[in-house]
């Protein structure tokens, strides 16, 4: 079963850091006061981390939400692509690019 902690393991063991080194470069990237505690609770699903530490993890190691998440991005992206083919062809990239954050942003919600 998937879980946002094995996940973020996974991330950190593929940089090759302790969890000490991983709150580190989370902190001096974005500013934050992660503890080398914080992540083990994570990583054994103890807690899980605030949408905002999410997204810090996302932008420190260059990855997505969705893997963070554990969204099924090929079959996200098929239902939004049958979605999108029933938009009007007046949307922008921009606007269609918010839809599909919208979308998965509900199914976050939802889980």
């Amino acid at each position: 079963m998937y879980s946002i902690g094995k996940e973020l393991k996974k991330i950190r063991d593929e940089e090759k850091l302790s969890q000490e080194e991983f709150a580190e470069r989370i902190n001096r990237k974005a500013g934050l006061s992660i503890t080398k505690g914080m992540v083990s609770k994570w990583e054994s699903d103890t807690t899980e981390p605030k949408t905002r530490m999410l997204r810090a993890i996302a932008e420190t190691f260059n990855v997505s939400m969705d893997r963070i998440l554990g969204l099924d991005t090929q079959q996200s992206y098929s239902k939004i692509e049958t979605l999108a083919a029933h938009i009007d062809d007046d949307v922008t990239d921009e606007e269609m690019e918010a839809i599909k954050n919208y979308i998965n942003y509900i199914k976050f919600k939802r889980d």
